[in-house]
């Protein structure tokens, strides 16, 4: 009897111990005091986790500022004066590649490094400044299965350029008239210097074809050097306005077609 009186009894306790501890569980002091013990648990993985993403950021910000330094180092080199006009771009990419049956075909890697030497120096003819390598920031390669890229980065620097030709007359502002033509186009004079050259985009691409400077520069390169490692050209897409006559005469292609139409341009890629 006396066995079971101490059992009941302990019953009893036990549930007023297991009442205590839901109440505590429920409690705002236990509920900071868990939070607190899993901070504390997982404190050092994480902080050893930030430490290492701002030494990456560190280094990264480094690399910037001395990329940020040449540039600046080139434009001064080079006397480049930057030309304010509209989204003028300082810093552009010129990309090589090649889908997996164009790599497929390549010997060994000595060959593809072969052929981005050759693309280099195509890239030092078609848009280096007085075709040299002094406009060029840097060129580096990429290498995935399957799939290899070089980027060249170059800053857009011309030492030929448009100027409005201005007239005497004046604007309801007060400001001077571009002079225009019988046609009532615009007229323009050119320049040059090869001492203060500019650096402006929409300069550089005008003078390298305008509308299908992109397109001249494709066609020559596929032309001199991809054709004869075994590229085909892909197929034209583009405006009528910024494809050469020789990609329109090779696909047939006509005013008014299915891809005569206006589409955002996809930047430069040889």
């Amino acid at each position: 009897m006396a066995q079971i009186e101490k059992l009941l009894k302990y019953q009893a306790e036990d549930s007023k111990l297991l009442q205590i501890e839901r109440e505590a569980a429920n409690s705002e002091e236990w509920k900071n005091y868990s939070q607190a013990k899993s901070f504390l648990t997982k404190a050092p993985e994480k902080l050893e986790a930030m430490d290492a993403k701002a030494r990456e950021l560190t280094s990264a910000l480094d690399k910037l500022t001395k990329k940020y330094d040449e540039i600046a180092e080139t434009i001064k080199t080079l006397n480049a004066q930057f030309h304010s006009r509209g989204k003028n771009k300082v810093l552009e990419c010129l990309q090589f590649g090649g889908n997996r049956e164009f790599w497929h075909d390549f010997p060994d890697e000595e060959e593809i490094a072969a052929y981005f030497r050759h693309c280099y120096d195509f890239a030092i003819k078609h848009i280096g400044f007085l075709q040299t390598d002094k406009n060029i920031i840097c060129a580096l390669t990429v290498t995935e299965p399957n799939k290899r890229n070089l980027f060249l980065y170059y800053l857009p620097v011309t030492d030929k350029w448009r100027v409005k030709a201005m007239s005497n007359n004046i604007s309801e502002d007060g400001n001077k008239l571009q002079m225009r033509d019988k046609n009532g186009n615009p007229i323009y004079t050119m320049e040059r210097s090869i001492c203060n050259p500019r650096l402006c985009h929409s300069e550089f691409w005008k003078q390298r074809g305008e509308e299908m400077s992109y397109s001249v520069l494709q066609e020559c390169f596929y032309q001199n050097l991809s054709k004869r490692y075994g590229a085909k050209r892909g197929e034209s897409t583009s405006l009528l306005k910024y494809t050469t006559p020789e990609q329109a005469a090779r696909f047939k292609r006509c005013k008014d077609d299915e891809y005569d139409i206006f589409k955002n341009p996809k930047g430069i890629w040889v």
